[in-house]
């Protein structure tokens, strides 16, 4: 189901070229936070922890934009990004080694942060509302930078009744690459998490707007996500103000977004680090609405697909969060 990409020489690519230090963040007691580009919900959100971060540990936060998670997750694994926004698909498929072909297995988790929720966008005047009615039409499947949003590109389009052959397949490296080139006509669909700054701008440059296509059908189900896709469920998403291009209940693919660092990260840092986003996800729910889907008490949820930290594994213990079901979950790591 993952893109098969040469994530590692991607990564080391993207470091040559911006000049991004490979120096170990932490050795500078300095934290730095991997996210998708500007404009993106991942960078946004990690813009606001950083803040809350650096206001707590009293030292710098960073956030460093990258094309997107298929690139910092090799460096977080490696110990020269200390943390980074993942989804439960995309960590997981470099951890296993699915997406590369080479596993990650020094990843792993210190927080749950919140359901991403992810549909296929369209050109409101185009006419279609539902996944089905992307038969025949130019979609975007395929994002060199975002393995985990192919792979749920993928699951939807077959949840919603469809082969990938039934479509006509565009690849592009990003989110922001695939909403230019629908805005500029150049395909008739393609993939974003609902809500972003980045969808706002294409709703306000595409004549009639933008819509997010429904998920329908037989398949439209948590136990066809489940046989294909383990993490991604179906989620229904009404309108509200946040949203102004969703103007009728929409049927969306969800999954969850972790804080992932690495093996590496010593205790006393990543308990630090965690202790601080504790405290300051109330204020950082009320700041960045995304995370409302997100709480305190579902920080350590079982539904990673990467083991959590052991200074995590100790902080839920001791905050009384920690249940059989996480350590049945951390089991089937060691399998």
């Amino acid at each position: 189901m993952f893109s098969k990409i040469k994530g590692l020489a991607v990564a080391a690519t993207f470091v040559a070229a911006t000049g991004f230090a490979a120096d170990d963040a932490a050795a500078q007691g300095r934290v730095t936070i991997g996210t998708n580009p500007q404009g993106s919900l991942y960078y946004t959100i990690g813009s606001g922890i950083a803040a809350a971060l650096q206001d707590s540990l009293q030292r710098p936060v960073t956030v460093q934009p990258f094309t997107g998670s298929s690139v910092y997750l090799p460096l977080i694994s490696a110990g020269e990004v200390t943390v980074g926004l993942n989804s439960a698909i995309d960590a997981g498929g470099w951890y296993s080694g699915d997406t590369s072909g080479e596993a990650l297995t020094d990843l792993r988790v210190l927080a749950r942060l919140w359901p991403l929720r992810q549909a296929y966008v369209t050109r409101a005047n185009d006419g279609m509302t539902e996944v089905k009615d992307l038969a025949g039409k130019r979609t975007v499947v395929d994002m060199t930078a975002l393995t985990g949003v192919s792979a749920v590109n993928r699951a939807t389009i077959q949840a919603g009744g469809l082969a990938i052959e039934d479509v006509e397949a565009v690849e592009v490296s990003g989110l922001k690459a695939g909403l230019d080139a629908l805005v500029e006509g150049n395909l008739d669909a393609t993939a974003a998490a609902i809500g972003i700054p980045l969808t706002q701008q294409a709703n306000a440059s595409i004549p009639g707007g933008i819509r997010y296509l429904s998920l329908t059908g037989e398949n439209a189900t948590e136990a066809f996500f489940d046989e294909n896709l383990p993490g991604v469920y179906p989620l229904e998403v009404g309108p509200n103000p946040a949203m102004p291009e969703i103007t009728e209940p929409v049927v969306v693919s969800a999954y969850d977004i972790f804080l992932t660092t690495s093996a590496a990260v010593a205790d006393e840092e990543a308990t630090a680090i965690l202790s601080a986003l504790y405290d300051a996800f109330p204020q950082l729910r009320e700041d960045y609405p995304p995370l409302r889907g997100g709480a305190q008490d579902a920080m350590g949820n079982a539904s990673n697909t990467v083991p959590y930290h052991p200074a995590a594994i100790a902080f839920f213990k001791e905050k009384g969060m920690w249940s059989d079901a996480n350590d049945t979950r951390e089991a089937t790591f060691s399998e």
